[in-house]
């Protein structure tokens, strides 16, 4: 007997003919003969016979072949024909409940009720998780140079609770000499030291506000700007591949998360622990039973914030994570607001900003709820330490081992103590919270920035020869090359055409040519220099690319027109203007070349800012220029008066024009088609 399972289905193979219908047939389904009792349906099967032929057999063997007998079974009770489905309360008891019906545990509701909802939409990732040592290792050698502000501030700190110990002391005398004896002599020595004390202590705690604000400022401005010139240097695709918005977070918010982490937090623990350890050793001075007792409840102060530690760092995690998807709808809005209003998606626009506004505050609520119940069982610790000791107490002055001023002392000081306890059972909690904007900062910084090889040099200023040959290129995560094997000669002066359908590679030519992105395979040159093996910085200065999207500053026309060239005299940004085709509009504007022109140069048309690009490009020194589409915008005849100045104003650069209007190829000495591929299909004069 052979016998198999699958997926609600049992079959029974005998190796025996018991003498059944031929090959092939079958007996009519059996139902069971099982009836429910009434009111209660019970589950449905059938059985089936099958007789078949071993694969190998032919159809006219006389040898016997096996049944099948195949059991059907249905654990869900059949619905009633023109009623609705029982439910689960009419399935027999004998079947367990489905998971959906199963009652949720105190402890399952409690742990869920402790974090964040599931957002509906995930537009950021979750960094990678770090461990706190591994955070503290990747950003010490920022805080080296500080070290010795650091060691002041430690030695401020040591000042502050020996002054807390001498005030207690005071307190002590006041008692006993003062007030239980209610004498007055020595009540003005006690207040000229209390009105000392009380200075000392203003100036202490002046000065480590104003170190700990130096210390954490130089180590935040040093990060900020290496991130910013970090986020600066990354690959146009690495800017493509990220959301604005969510870059922005993480440049904010996030990176005064590691200030907090590596100096805030770790001085306010390195602080607690130093007052603790002042003020205990005080406490074992004055009566070490009773301070030993009051240790009691520091075990539970620990496993309280241990235990919590890890749910803090999860919400932490996700609330940052969602900080960043809505600085990144947020910026997508904006910038497009234009778009949003012209097809009326305002309320589109709104309702997923508030979408990812409410998922920011169900990660705030989360925690929320954790706080709410970490701080009263530290309460609890408190109280406990503070009632022991009081019982104690009683104890000590009835056996005269204290006096009542002692006591009051050791419960001024003991008060003070759960300060920095309170202080180190915060402590673990807080570092998880902002290891979460840590690792989004650690993530950005571990992108590659594809800088210059090791030993590139300069590239040395010649006529502008430009060589491709058997280049290739591959973005990350695409099916097929931007550029196979793509080889192009350009000669030094030559005005040459590219031209092809959209993803023949054109663009990523203009990207490899200034360095922005390198090549898989082959070479990429100028004057016989491969551009892979110079520094960024001097293929630049060559290659001037004019984007297909014009790129504007919120600034005057004067300054995004001498962007490239600060030092560029008045005269040369009008002539530039003028080879441009944008002299006489920018005159028309109200301030002349100091008009404001908005963000993202909105205030003008598409065509005056592609014309105040080219000027812009045309400032620089460069010898090769690569203009992309520069006749966007443009109507025939302005396209027409720009290329041809161009052309007779440029004959001493080398220009590459990717292009697809026709305008453009009536000025070109050479068109250059490429296919799909980035293959060359042919060459025209």
């Amino acid at each position: 007997m052979e016998m198999s399972r699958a997926a609600g289905r049992f079959l029974c193979v005998s190796r025996d003919n018991p003498g059944t219908e031929t090959e092939g047939g079958h007996h009519g389904p059996l139902r069971n003969s099982h009836r429910p009792r009434a009111g209660r349906p019970g589950p449905s099967w059938r059985v089936r016979l099958e007789q078949r032929r071993a694969p190998s057999a032919p159809a006219s063997s006389p040898q016997p072949q096996p049944v099948a007998l195949a059991l059907e079974l249905n654990p869900a009770p059949p619905r009633r024909v023109g009623g609705p489905d029982p439910g689960p309360s009419a399935r027999p008891a004998h079947f367990p409940p489905r998971p959906e019906e199963r009652p949720m545990s105190l402890r399952r509701r409690l742990a869920d009720a402790l974090r964040a909802a599931p957002e509906q939409s995930a537009l950021v990732d979750v960094a990678a998780s770090m461990r706190l040592v591994d955070i503290a290792r990747r950003f010490w050698p920022r805080l080296r140079p500080l070290r010795g502000w650091l060691l002041l501030g430690l030695l401020l700190l040591t000042a502050a609770p020996a002054i807390s110990v001498a005030e207690a002391l005071l307190y002590q005398r006041l008692v006993d000499d003062v007030l239980v004896p209610a004498a007055l002599e020595p009540l003005l020595v006690l207040a000229l030291l209390y009105i000392g004390l009380n200075l000392a202590s203003g100036v202490v705690s002046g000065a480590d506000d104003y170190l700990s604000t130096y210390v954490s400022q130089r180590f935040l401005v040093d990060l900020r700007r290496d991130v910013f010139s970090h986020v600066l240097s990354l690959p146009a695709a690495a800017h493509d591949r990220r959301r604005l918005g969510d870059t922005l977070t993480r440049l904010t918010s996030d990176v005064a998360a590691v200030e907090r982490f590596m100096v805030s937090q770790v001085s306010e623990g390195v602080g607690a622990l130093v007052r603790l350890l002042v003020l205990v050793g005080a406490l074992m001075w004055m009566q070490w039973q009773l301070a030993l007792a009051s240790l009691v409840v520091a075990p539970m102060f620990w496993w309280v914030s241990t235990r919590f530690a890890r749910l803090t760092r999860d919400v932490s995690r996700e609330r940052r994570r969602r900080g960043g998807s809505l600085g990144s709808v947020t910026e997508e809005a904006l910038a497009n607001a234009a778009l949003v209003q012209s097809y009326g998606r305002e309320d589109r626009a709104v309702a997923t900003y508030d979408g990812h506004n409410r998922a920011i505050a169900g990660a705030e609520l989360a925690a929320s709820r954790i706080r709410a119940l970490f701080l009263p069982l530290v309460d609890l610790a408190e109280l406990v330490g503070v009632l022991l000791v009081v019982g104690l107490g009683v104890w000590a002055l009835a056996t005269d081992r204290l006096t009542l001023g002692g006591l009051l002392a050791f419960l001024t000081l003991l008060m003070q103590c759960f300060d920095p306890v309170r202080t180190l059972a915060d402590l673990v909690p807080a570092l998880y919270s902002a290891s979460a904007g840590v690792e989004r900062v650690v993530e950005l910084l571990d992108e590659p920035v594809g800088g210059d090889r090791p030993g590139a040099t300069d590239l040395p200023r010649g006529p502008g020869a430009v060589s491709v040959r058997d280049v290739s290129v591959t973005y990350a995560g695409a099916q097929r090359p931007a550029l196979d094997g793509l080889s192009l000669e350009v000669a030094p002066g030559e005005v040459v055409a590219l031209v092809g359908p959209s993803g023949s590679g054109k663009s990523t030519l203009g990207r490899l040519l200034s360095r922005q992105l390198v090549a898989d395979a082959g070479v990429v040159a100028i004057d016989d220099h491969d551009v892979a093996a110079r520094t960024a910085a001097s293929v630049r200065d060559v290659v001037t690319v004019v984007h297909q999207e014009q790129l504007m500053l919120d600034a005057s026309v004067h300054d995004n027109l001498v962007l490239g060239r600060p030092d560029a005299t008045r005269a040369e940004v009008r002539a530039a203007a003028r080879t441009a085709d944008a002299h006489e509009f920018v005159e028309r504007l109200p301030s002349g070349y100091d008009t404001r022109i908005g963000q993202r140069g909105r205030s003008l048309s598409g065509g005056q800012r592609q014309r105040l690009a080219i000027a812009r490009a045309l400032l620089r020194p460069g010898r090769v220029l690569v203009l992309d589409e520069p006749t966007t915008g443009l109507d025939e005849s302005a396209a027409r008066r720009l290329m041809a100045a161009l052309v007779a104003g440029e004959r001493d650069r080398t220009i590459i024009v990717l292009t697809h209007d026709p305008v453009v190829l009536e000025h070109v000495d050479r068109v250059v088609s490429l296919d799909a591929a980035g293959l060359v299909l042919e060459v025209a004069p």
